[in-house]
């Protein structure tokens, strides 16, 4: 999946029927995120419904990659990824930084 540079409020009623698609098919899913372009969310609402999808989602994803261009981005999961803040999984997510040759690697670690 690619990040637009601006996630909304609606961009998770497009994304949730082709995960739940996947997760139909194949159970627990691996996904690898290109989220190098992403720069935030247009409101609060947007990122309300993010946040709702993942906590809806994150027990059907057995592994995620991230692959970011910001420092903010790799801050975020790592901060998300704690076992107190409870939303992913400890050891679930990678971040990636962005260039080709990681990418590559990325697809190729299995999602």
């Amino acid at each position: 999946m690619t990040a637009p540079a601006k996630l909304k409020a609606d961009d998770f009623r497009q994304i949730a029927p082709q995960v739940d698609s996947m997760i139909g098919r194949y159970g627990k899913i691996g996904l690898l995120i290109d989220a190098s372009g992403f720069n935030g969310w247009e409101d609060i609402s947007a990122f309300g419904n993010h946040a709702g999808f993942v906590k809806n989602h994150q027990q059907k994803v057995d592994r995620i990659a991230v692959i970011v261009a910001h420092n903010w981005q790799r801050w975020l999961i790592a901060a998300v990824s704690q076992p107190l803040m409870g939303i992913w999984p400890t050891g679930k997510c990678d971040t990636l930084n962005w260039n080709f040759v990681i990418a590559n690697t990325a697809r190729a670690w299995g999602c």
